[in-house]
C-alpha cells in the first residue's frame, strides 16, 4: 500500500525494491515447487501410479500468477505508450520486472498506479505465505551481499528444527537465492577463524 496515497518519488523507490524482491522470491520459489525431495516411487503391480516429480500446487499457482500479473502490467505500458517504449524482450519474470522497473516513473503517473502497487504487495504477501507459515527462528548472518545495501542478512528456519534455512533475506527486503548461500557461509567461516 502506498505510504502517501499516490505513487510519489519515495514510493517509486520502494516499489522498485519490492519488484526486485519479488523477482528474488520468484527465483527462490523454485525450491518450493516440489513438496518433498525428489525421489522415484515404485510402481506396485496393478497400480496406475506413475514415477515422477510431484509439484506443489500452491507454488505452481503463485508462480503463474506472478508471471500473469507482471505481463498484464507490461502489456498496459506497451499499449498505452505505443512506440515510445520497447517491448520486454521475453515474457519471463526477470525481463518483465526489469521492464516495469524502467517504466516506474511513467507508471507512477498512471491512474491505475495504486492498483499496480497493491498487486505487487499482494504477490509479496503470497510469497510470505508460501514460505511460511508457522513459528520461525531468525538468526543474523552478517551484512547483505547486495551492492550498496546496509542491511543485515537473516536466515529463517522453522522453529521445529532443521539444519538448513528455508530462506535468507536482509532487513531491507533483499532475498538471497539458495545458490548464493555458500558465499555467506564461507564469509562467516572466515570471520570465526
Amino acid at each position: 500500500m502506498p505510504l502517501c496515497g499516490r505513487i510519489c518519488a519515495r514510493c517509486v523507490g520502494r516499489l522498485h525494491r519490492e519488484l526486485r524482491a519479488l523477482l528474488e522470491l520468484y527465483e527462490e520459489s523454485d525450491q518450493a515447487l516440489t513438496q518433498t525431495p525428489t525421489r522415484l516411487r515404485e510402481r506396485v503391480s496393478g497400480s496406475r501410479s506413475t514415477v515422477g516429480i510431484v509439484l506443489d500446487d500452491s507454488a505452481v499457482t503463485l508462480r503463474a500468477q506472478v508471471t500473469d500479473v507482471l505481463a498484464q502490467w507490461a502489456r498496459l505500458v506497451v499499449d498505452e505508450r505505443r512506440d515510445r517504449t520497447p517491448r520486454p524482450r521475453e515474457p519471463r519474470v526477470g525481463s518483465l520486472v526489469r521492464f516495469l522497473q524502467e517504466q516506474l516513473p511513467w507508471l507512477a503517473r498512471h491512474p491505475a498506479a495504486i492498483d499496480f502497487d497493491e498487486e505487487v504487495t499482494e504477490l509479496l504477501a503470497a510469497f510470505g505465505k508460501l514460505f511460511g507459515p508457522g513459528q520461525v527462528r531468525r538468526f543474523p548472518l552478517g551484512s547483505c551481499l547486495e551492492p550498496g545495501c546496509d542491511g543485515t542478512l537473516f536466515g529463517v528456519m522453522s522453529a521445529g528444527g532443521g539444519r538448513v534455512p528455508s530462506h535468507v533475506t536482509c532487513d531491507a527486503g533483499h532475498a538471497l537465492p539458495p545458490h548464493q548461500w555458500m558465499r555467506v557461509a564461507d564469509r562467516l567461516k572466515g570471520e570465526v577463524a
